[in-house]
Formats: structure tokens, sequence, C-alpha cells
């Protein structure tokens, strides 16, 4: 088939990259090669048992029929108060939540749902890879809004007042950031919310990461009371509690919109897959285990984010960014021979390390490294990289 035969509406649609350096770097392992992988979004660490259990005993106890398409009502109750007790918020209905097979598909059916030809929504450089692609897809255009990195590749409210014209509609937000690990304190986030508010925009306030934080508490737009109208928290179970595998996300947002995006998931993927839903619940309802997890969790990465930061800040060929939230070490090359591609290419092949360019990411001439590894996994990939530089 030719181009040609494809319809406008993904004639220009492009694969995940992260997806696709992923696979390539499996693919390279499945062949002998010891690829120390450091490519992937996710951590790589086992799923809260208490959440296994819940998936298990709905399986045995025959609950795998058709779950409802804005998700199980215990887990949308689950998320609910998951989001009283984690955030500032006084309450949160269930009637406000949409769950769905992951954030990434809760991003899209609040882009399709808001989004349309002739609008324009705003989005942070670096920015998580499928942003510009959802936005595409809904028939809107994306307008990129560059950070610059001595100012920790945060964007300020003047950068985004520049970048707005008569069409922009929505805002995408991400804190902590992936790919960079930047977060928002709480006066920026509350700026933001302000100003976004004062022209009718729409933001869609991507938290996956908010509970992966390191120095201080990554606050969530929930955690503003006077956030308008206009507001949509995106969160999952994949990276706080290991779980990306199970693909549930959620959007919590006006009851209107939930409403109308539970109908067009109706005519797309339908409800999430029902024994995720139950270990989902699980995951957020025990309340004590779950922060149990969470908080041994975020100390593991914590040491593993050190010992990262230490090693690469002491390689001269780049710079690295401190990683105050998420997953990742992003890096800036200061040599600009070759393109970040060519380079985690020849890192991959040559210095036997996946990496994930900064093409996709919207800033070239950067790499991101996932620290969420078993140390010695992390440890060996460090000393790779220090040996690829010099």
């Amino acid at each position: 088939m030719s181009i040609e035969d494809f319809s406008p509406n993904v004639e220009h649609l492009e694969p995940s990259s992260t997806l696709v350096l992923a696979a390539r770097a499996r693919a390279l392992k499945a062949d002998g090669v010891p690829v120390v992988d450091l490519s992937a979004g996710e951590p790589q660490y086992a799923s809260p048992a208490f959440a296994l259990q819940a998936a298990t005993s709905a399986i045995e106890a025959g609950k795998t029929g058709y779950p409802p398409t804005s998700g199980l009502p215990e887990l949308r109750q689950a998320i609910a108060a998951y989001l009283t007790e984690t955030t500032a918020t006084t309450a949160v209905d269930p009637t406000e939540v949409i769950v769905s097979a992951g954030v990434k598909q809760a991003l899209f059916n609040c882009c399709y749902a808001l989004f349309g030809e002739g609008d324009e929504v705003l989005i942070p450089t670096p920015y998580w890879v499928s942003y510009p692609a959802l936005v595409d897809l809904a028939g809107a255009k994306s307008v990129f809004v560059d950070t610059a990195w001595d100012d920790g590749l945060l964007v300020s409210v003047e950068q985004l007042e520049a970048a707005r014209s008569s069409k922009t509609r929505g805002l995408l937000l991400n804190s902590p950031s992936n790919p960079s690990g930047a977060v928002y304190d709480l006066k920026h986030l509350t700026e933001i919310l302000v100003w976004a508010a004062e022209h009718d925009i729409w933001v869609l306030s991507d938290e996956i990461y908010r509970r992966l934080a390191y120095e201080n508490a990554a606050p969530s737009v929930f955690d503003i009371p006077d956030r308008g109208d206009h507001v949509i928290l995106l969160d999952g179970v994949s990276k706080a509690f290991c779980m990306p595998g199970f693909r549930i996300g959620y959007a919590v947002g006006p009851e209107q919109l939930i409403r109308k995006t539970t109908d067009l998931q109706g005519q797309t993927t339908s409800g999430a897959a029902g024994p995720s839903q139950y270990a989902a619940a699980a995951a957020l309802n025990q309340s004590d285990a779950r922060e149990a997890f969470v908080t041994n969790l975020v100390s593991q990465l914590h040491i593993l984010r050190d010992i990262g930061i230490s090693r690469l800040q002491a390689i001269d060929a780049i710079e690295v960014q401190p990683a105050p939230g998420a997953l990742y070490f992003y890096v800036k090359l200061l040599d600009d021979s070759k393109s970040s591609m060519e380079v985690a290419e020849d890192l991959l092949l040559n210095g036997l390390v996946a990496s994930v360019p900064g093409e996709p990411f919207g800033s070239p001439g950067h790499l991101r490294f996932n620290f969420a590894v078993e140390r010695p996994v992390l440890e060996e990939g460090l000393e790779r990289i220090t040996a690829f530089f010099e």
C-alpha cells in the first residue's frame, strides 16, 4: 500500500518512538546481545501483591464479563476516595471519573471530545511523545512552547501567553515531566491555572508520575481550590503502583465531559479489562498497604536517582537535569556534531545501552534514560555510558 491509500486521519501518523526503541532493545537481547535497556518508560519492579490477588480472585470468581464503559463502580469510587486522600480537594464524585485502557486512552478521549479543526493546543517542550499525535488525531493543531535548560525545562506563564492566540483551546501539562523529571511547584502551577481560567483554556494535567517525587511533593491541580471548571486530571496505576501491563488509567473532570468521553469510549474500546480494574481498585482502596508500597518505591528510586546523577555529572560530554520527579535522567549532549538520534543508535550498537533520543520529545540534542531498574542493571548501564562518552 502507498500513503495515498490511507485516509487523512492517519496518513501522517507515526509509531510511538519509545515503544519502537524498546522493542528493538528487546529484539537484540533475544538474539543474545547483552544490552542494558534503559529506554522503557516503566518501573521494572513487581506489582503490589494485594493488587495481583484481587485480579486473581476476580477471575476465579468468574468476574470476566464486560465491565461498564465508564469503569467499575467500585473502581470509580476508589479513585474518588484516593484523590480526596492524597490531594487537597475536598470531594470528588465518582460520576466525575472515567476509567480507560491506560492514560493514553483517557487523554485521547479528552482531546477528541474537546478539540477539533481550527483549535490550537499548547504543548511545552520537551513533551511526552504521544501528545502531538493525540492532538492531531482530534483534528487540532499542536503549538509547541519551548522551555529552557537553565530554567529547569519548566514553562512560564509569560511563555504561554506569548504562544496564545484567539484559537488556543487547550494546554497539555505534565508534572512530574516525562522525559525531563521537572516538577511545577504549587505557586507555579497556580499561576498557570489562573492564566488558563482567564482565557477559557482547558488544562489537561497528566499526573501519572505525581507520587514519584524526590525533593518535595509534586502538587496536583486538585491541590488548587480555585482551579476553575476547565481542568482535567489524568492518572493511572502504571507508574507509582508498578502496574503498566494492567492498562488502567483515568480522567477526572466535569461530569458533562465525563459523560461525553464515556459515549466516545463506548464506540471505540468500551470498558477497560475487568480483572485489571479489580486489581486497580485494590491498589487504591487499601490505603495503608498502598502508601507503604509507594513510600518504599520512592525510597528505592531516590537512591538510584542519586547514584545516577552523581555518575552522569562526572561525564564531561553531557549535562544532566536533577530529576526532581518521574523515572528518568534527561541529559544534554554538549557535542552537536551528531544528532541525538545518531548518538542513541551508536550507544545502542557500540555501548550496548538502550536510551531514547530527544527528537521524539521535541528537544533534539538530548537523551533519556530510565533509572527505575534493578540497581546492578543501572550501575552496569552507567559504567557503559561513562565508557562510551569517554
